[in-house]
């Protein structure tokens, strides 16, 4: 299931687009050449979980001109499954603070890939991963 977070259109110059195919207004910047800051506050790398317990991804993103859409994704890395996805369009906030929750079930140990991807209107991605491990 995907969630689209949508905030003010974007004001910064360029040419109006609607690359995404949502039918959202997008303005491109070609200006900005700077990259996206992500952080990732929890889970912390190399965190172990127990089956049934929560995998609470909190952290900020940030951009000097302006947000634009991004992904958070929780994978399987033992076989590539995707078991959580939070995609966002968020026009134009210069930072956003997000908060995700997955409930781990799993019968042997498995090692999870937490991953937050970002791009701004330059189209400048950043994505920074932790890995984490469940137990039985």
């Amino acid at each position: 299931m995907a969630i689209v977070l949508l905030a003010a259109a974007c004001s910064k110059g360029g040419t109006p687009t609607n690359d995404d195919g949502s039918g959202n207004p997008h303005v491109e910047n070609q200006t900005d050449t700077t990259a996206p800051v992500v952080i990732i506050n929890t889970p912390v790398p190399d965190q172990v979980y127990t089956s049934g317990t929560i995998i609470n991804v909190t952290g900020r993103i940030t951009d000097d001109f302006g947000l634009y859409r991004g992904t958070i994704r929780i994978t399987n890395d033992a076989n590539g499954a995707l078991l959580k996805e939070q995609q966002y369009e968020i026009h134009g906030l210069l930072a956003y603070n997000f908060n995700i929750s997955y409930t781990t079930v799993v019968t042997a140990v498995s090692d999870y890939t937490v991953r937050v991807t970002f791009e701004d209107h330059g189209y400048n991605s950043a994505s920074k991963s932790v890995k984490v491990k469940v137990n039985p």
